[in-house]
């Protein structure tokens, strides 16, 4: 086990990579303009969104997890996020399409008492690790805080 608290953060290059193809996008989006202005317009629209999306992701620390002995800190796009160790039941990998991510199962007796429609939740980003290193590290932090 490492030092607490453990900060991960989404990878750069990733985050790279879909902000150009998003771009490549809206570029198509322009040229698009004359031939089909209603495509070229939803076109910009949608890509420039997730544009704008990815260019906020590589500012620091706008995203990152951070593991410590209460429980999960998420931020994403400057939101934050806690979830306490007690409030989780488990950490496991589910694949969606083509992507795997490390999903959780809420504890039932927090669902009951504040009346919560959804039982499992999801992370946006495995953080530069696979899936399962991911869940397998959270699944370690939680049977040794878990009270």
């Amino acid at each position: 086990m490492q030092n607490l608290p453990i900060i991960l953060r989404p990878s750069k290059i990733k985050t790279i990579i879909l902000a150009l193809i998003s771009a490549g996008f809206v570029g198509l989006g322009i040229s698009l303009l004359e031939k089909n202005m209603l495509i070229g317009i939803l076109n910009i629209i949608f890509f420039g969104i997730c544009l704008l999306i990815f260019i906020i992701n590589l500012v620091p620390n706008s995203a990152y997890l951070k593991i410590d002995e209460t429980g999960i800190e998420m931020k994403n796009l400057f939101r934050v996020t806690f979830i306490p160790w007690q409030a989780v039941s488990g950490f496991r990998t589910k694949s969606i399409f083509i992507n795997t991510m490390v999903v959780f199962d809420l504890d039932q007796k927090l669902l009951e008492s504040v009346n919560m429609k959804s039982k499992t939740g999801a992370f946006p980003d495995t953080y530069g690790m696979s899936a399962k290193k991911l869940a397998d590290l959270l699944n370690e932090y939680k049977s040794k805080f878990d009270s």
